[in-house]
């Protein structure tokens, strides 16, 4: 995975106004793959051989000090 990467967020908006949003920043995000839904066991084998159209299970995590991203 890179790590640095370039994002698109579509939104649909309330109202007919259209809004431009642009920002630049650092985030930092943690991944892990998991062997179930019940996310209890966490996959530690490196490289992850999966499948083709194998599910996958990921949590993904946002840490940062600003409550303004979610």
């Amino acid at each position: 995975m890179e790590h640095n990467s370039t994002l698109e967020v579509i939104y649909i908006t309330e109202n007919n106004i259209i809004q431009n949003t642009t920002a630049v920043g650092r985030y930092n995000v943690s991944m892990s793959f998991y062997h179930s839904d019940s996310f209890s066991k966490p996959v530690h084998q490196s490289p992850y051989y999966v499948d083709l159209n194998q599910t996958l299970f990921a949590q993904v995590s946002l840490h940062s000090a600003d409550s303004n991203l979610l």
